[in-house]
């Protein structure tokens, strides 16, 4: 009897604390990344396109099957308007303005750190 109560305690207390153990739940924003980094990655920008993975990694998402296939919709869109220089439809409109905020943000954020001075 005793042994039991003792086993339903370590069964609870080992599912309270896997709760806390996994990289906890994505939000959609988390998942941006992905497809931005994907769209960098289609126009063979390594720079930006390896920031935006990092950034999915340390958030947890990148290799899960959704930051898969939204990297593999953003290298189609970038591939695409790298070859064509056209877009087609609001989503892709959308994938490209999320991709120019992240490299606007990032571009911004490394020339504010920086004193440029010529000599």
């Amino acid at each position: 009897m005793i042994l039991r109560i003792i086993m339903r305690i370590n069964c609870l207390l080992v599912l309270f604390f896997m709760g806390f153990a996994g990289p906890g739940v994505a939000s959609e924003e988390d998942y941006k990344f992905c497809t931005v980094g994907g769209y960098f990655s289609g126009t063979n920008d390594k720079f930006l396109s390896g920031l935006a993975g990092h950034v999915a990694e340390k958030k947890n998402v990148f290799g899960t099957p959704i930051c898969k296939a939204a990297w593999e919709n953003g290298y189609r869109i970038g591939e695409k308007l790298s070859r064509t220089g056209k877009i087609e439809g609001s989503a892709e409109r959308e994938i490209i303005h999320q991709a120019t905020a992240f490299s606007a943000k990032i571009y911004e954020t490394i020339s504010s750190r920086i004193n440029f001075s010529l000599p």
